[in-house]
């Protein structure tokens, strides 16, 4: 059953005329040692992901405190922005203007492994090489569960990673996928699992965030969604962005699509 849910959520800046601004040395905060947000409980973090902004939350129990953390968060990172005179893009995968990746943050990838659900395998981590330009944005989900950590996540694959090839299936998710939110992607932890499959799309609604929430309960589930026979499909479709696959998954699966 799902006991806590959390996330960390990166999200880019942009000026006035919609150029893309790194954000390294502007937010403060790193992996090791994220800013605490003043006047807010412990647990809303921020700090600089290469070029990004990223948020965190504490782990939350409801469903309504899952969607007031989101947005506490979203308008506190508006609001910071918003001294710098810039605005939260609604991007998740930007091809930046090569003068604004010459900070040495914004060289840095993947500084931890993750891996597939599917193989038990570490995913090859990317590098600047791989497409020198590009920068992307996740909206990893943080599941404080008991259940298998890849069940949970081939679960989540058929109820989250599925539709989103309908609901985040541009040219830009599909960028992001070569490189970062294959199907599977995950990291175990301490209290269960994160999912590492989604961008950041679902960040910017209220019904988005309240589905993501109903549908990782529905994955945390014990019964295993996903059917031997499938697994191949959910795979092809979340990594392809293949959406005839995509649309004939929730309809044999009669799974919920955002309201």
């Amino acid at each position: 059953m799902l006991k806590t849910i959390g996330s960390d959520m990166e999200l880019f800046a942009r000026d006035r005329q919609g150029n893309h601004i790194a954000l390294c040395g502007k937010i403060g905060g790193t992996k090791e040692q994220p800013l605490q947000v003043d006047g807010l409980r412990n647990g809303f973090m921020v700090q600089e992901d290469n070029v990004a902004f990223e948020f965190n939350i504490p782990p939350c129990n409801t469903e309504r405190a899952f969607i007031d953390a989101i947005k506490t968060m979203r308008l506190h990172a508006e609001n910071v922005l918003k001294d710098m005179d810039l605005f939260v893009s609604d991007k998740a995968s930007i091809h930046f203007d090569v003068t604004q990746l010459t900070h040495p943050k914004a060289l840095i990838f993947g500084c931890e492994a993750d891996y597939n659900a599917y193989t038990r395998e570490e995913n090859p981590k990317p590098t600047p090489e791989d497409s020198p330009t590009l920068r992307t944005c996740g909206g990893h989900v943080h599941v404080g569960t008991d259940v298998d950590a890849a069940l949970c996540i081939q679960n989540m694959d058929l109820v989250l990673g599925v539709p989103s090839v309908i609901l985040d299936g541009g040219k830009e998710a599909m960028e992001r996928r070569q490189r970062y939110g294959k199907a599977g992607a995950l990291r175990p932890k301490g209290y269960g699992v994160e999912y590492r499959t989604l961008s950041n799309f679902w960040m910017f609604t209220d019904e988005l965030v309240s589905w993501v929430y109903k549908q990782t309960e529905r994955a945390c589930q014990p019964k295993q969604m996903v059917k031997n026979a499938d697994v191949n499909d959910v795979q092809t479709c979340i990594n392809t962005g293949d959406k005839t696959l995509a649309t004939r998954l929730i309809e044999q699966y009669s799974i919920a699509m955002p309201a």
